[in-house]
Parts: C-alpha cells; sequence; structure tokens
C-alpha cells in the first residue's frame, strides 16, 4: 500500500469544497443513518471491512456515480463507516503504487466517484507458478459433485493447457470419493425425502429416519448435508460419510407437490402467515416469494408470504431474530421463542 496522492491524479477540475451548510447537512444525514441502524457490538474487524469492500467496490465501478447516502443504504453502512471504507480503498492498488496503479475512488459533493485504473483493465499475466496452482484448482473444482463438466471453468481449463510448463499435463488430480453426494445434491433440487441409515460415533448406535435435503457442503475435507431430520422434527446436519444406507421414499414436501401449478408458491394448499419485517431483515423481502406486501412509515414491510411448513417458518424467524414478528395467524407469534427454546434444550442436552 501507498498513500495516494490526489496531485498526482490528471483530473479537469479540483474537487469542491463543501459549504458549512452541506457539511451540516452531511453531519445530520450521518448521525440520522447512525441512529437508525442497529447499534454494533465494537468496531467492526479488518476482514469484515476488506470482504465489504470487495462487494462494493465492483458494484460502484459499474455505475461509476452514486449517491454517498445511497451507497450507504445500499451495503446497510452509517455514510461515516462507508467514507472510512471508501479511504481505504483509495490507497490500496498493486506495485508500484503509482497513482495510476491505485483504486480510483474518491467523494465529491455528497457522491462517490469511481474509475477503473488502466492496470485493471489490462489482461492478466500469470507466472509459471501460479499458472499451475489454477490449473490444479480448477482440475479439483471440476472433480466435485455437480461440477459441470462442459461449463465456463472447463473452457477455461482447456484454454490454459497450452500454455502450461513441459511435463505439467501428465498431472492429474484425484479426489477421494464420497458415496451419495450427487443423491443428495439432486434430492435438494427436487425436494425429494430419503430413509437414511445413520451411524452416530458418540452414541455408538446406528439409527434410522427419514430427512428432507436442504443443502449439501464440503468443509475442510468432509461433505455435510443440512436436512430437516423427521425424526427429531429439527433441522440437522449430517456427515455424509456416516450415511450407511440412503433409500428415495418418493414423498415430496408440500412445496414440490403442488410445482405442477402454475404458481406454486401461490397455490392455496400452502399455508400463509403475515410477517411485520423491520429494516435489519429486508433480506427476506428480496429472498423469498410473497403474496402481497404493505410498505409502512417507519420502513418496515408488512409481508403475506405463503410457507411450507411451521418447522421451516421457526427456522426463518430464528435466522430473523428481533428483525421480524407475526402478525398471523395468532397461534404463531410466540413460533420465535419456542424455537429458540428448542434449539437451547438441544444444546444443553450435548453439553
Amino acid at each position: 500500500m501507498a498513500t495516494k496522492k490526489r496531485a498526482a491524479k490528471k483530473r479537469s477540475s479540483k474537487p469542491a469544497k463543501k459549504s458549512a451548510a452541506s457539511s451540516k447537512r452531511s453531519a445530520k444525514s450521518a448521525r440520522s443513518a447512525k441512529s437508525a441502524r442497529p447499534a454494533r457490538r465494537g468496531p467492526r474487524s479488518a476482514a469484515q471491512r476488506v470482504s465489504g469492500l470487495l462487494v462494493m467496490l465492483p458494484w460502484i465501478m459499474q455505475r461509476q456515480r452514486v449517491k454517498i447516502s445511497t451507497m450507504a443504504r445500499q451495503f446497510n453502512l452509517s455514510e461515516a463507516e462507508l467514507v472510512e471504507d471508501l479511504q481505504m480503498a483509495a490507497v490500496c492498488g498493486v506495485p508500484p503504487y503509482t497513482p495510476d496503479a491505485l483504486i480510483d475512488v474518491y467523494m465529491d459533493d455528497g457522491m462517490v466517484i469511481a474509475e477503473v485504473p488502466l492496470v485493471f483493465s489490462r489482461p492478466l499475466k500469470l507466472s509459471t507458478a501460479e499458472l499451475f496452482a489454477v490449473s490444479v484448482m480448477a482440475q479439483t473444482a471440476l472433480q466435485l459433485p455437480g461440477a459441470n463438466k462442459k461449463g465456463p471453468l472447463a473452457s477455461a481449463l482447456a484454454k490454459l493447457a497450452p500454455l502450461m510448463p513441459a511435463g505439467a499435463e501428465t498431472i492429474k488430480v484425484q479426489l477421494p470419493k464420497t458415496r451419495f453426494v450427487k443423491e443428495l445434491l439432486a434430492a435438494v433440487e427436487t425436494g425429494e425425502r430419503h430413509e437414511i441409515e445413520y451411524f452416530s460415533p458418540a452414541s455408538l448406535k446406528r439409527t434410522t429416519r427419514t430427512i428432507t435435503p436442504r443443502k449439501v457442503f464440503e468443509d475442510s475435507g468432509r461433505w455435510y448435508v443440512a436436512a430437516d431430520d423427521h425424526l427429531s422434527g429439527e433441522d440437522r446436519v449430517f456427515r455424509v460419510d456416516r450415511i450407511e444406507k440412503l433409500v428415495g421414499t418418493q414423498i415430496f414436501d408440500q412445496l414440490r407437490e403442488v410445482r405442477d401449478d402454475e404458481l406454486p408458491w401461490f397455490s392455496e394448499s400452502l399455508q400463509k402467515v403475515t410477517l411485520r419485517v423491520q429494516k435489519q431483515a429486508r433480506w427476506i423481502v428480496e429472498s423469498y416469494p410473497y403474496v402481497s406486501r404493505v410498505d409502512n412509515k417507519d420502513g418496515s414491510v408488512d409481508l403475506t408470504m405463503s410457507i411450507t411448513s411451521k418447522h421451516w417458518l421457526g427456522r426463518l424467524l430464528l435466522r430473523a431474530g428481533n428483525g421480524v414478528k407475526v402478525l398471523k395467524p395468532v397461534e404463531y407469534r410466540q413460533l420465535a421463542s419456542q424455537t429458540a427454546q428448542n434449539v437451547l434444550s438441544r444444546y444443553k442436552k450435548t453439553a
């Protein structure tokens, strides 16, 4: 990193100085934005700020010019936090850290202005070691269950092959195979339930249970499936290599059963709930289809949506925390606290 000198930038004009009234308005808007957001527990970590910039910079470079207040709302930051992050980004770049090699983002008269530096628009050049590492990682990724063998990654790997050093083409990557990963990935897409025989090293017991897979993922070299466990009535995570038997039951969840309808999410066979969604939980509005919505003056949204089960709604309320409450039906108003108590009792048993 190196300090970015504004004088070295070739610009048609210097940024205009803010007037006293403009400064007061900016300070007032920053205070109001800060007060409207939930209080943070301590300062943000460097990792949080950098990961946020990795999302923000492509966003602003595509638009080139956006109001500070608009961008702050987009990324759920106060204006003061956004300014701090952008100031940090303005001194980042690549060697030799000359002005043309730094990220070109600055603020002027309440606006965030960004340009793509020349160095970032040049074709990427890889060293032999980097080329080898990218090739090996691409081969590894293509062997993962569910990978598209003819997709963009495979095409890029084919273009890299002629550039590889002599002898490197003989290197082949082979990953240990785990049973049932492909079947579980397919079940996530179709909603099919499966009966499994699962071994638990903790209890040294085998149990037979029915699960509805929701997500299959890899962590530290092991595969896991997050699923609705119909034996316990809870959301559980199972290690795939401990599943000794997997049989599709040909039973589909309520949502999948009405898939043939023109609008399955709005089928009369699905139960409807009305939620009051606060600003901090607006991701619900953006992530799930809904039947109707009412925007309130305080920024909250009354959302009517279809649900597949009480269990599904309980997990959603638990994730949203204080950002959501149930308005209708009345019997679900205490569902969030009930779900939290069930999860807490589960951990007390294992403690």
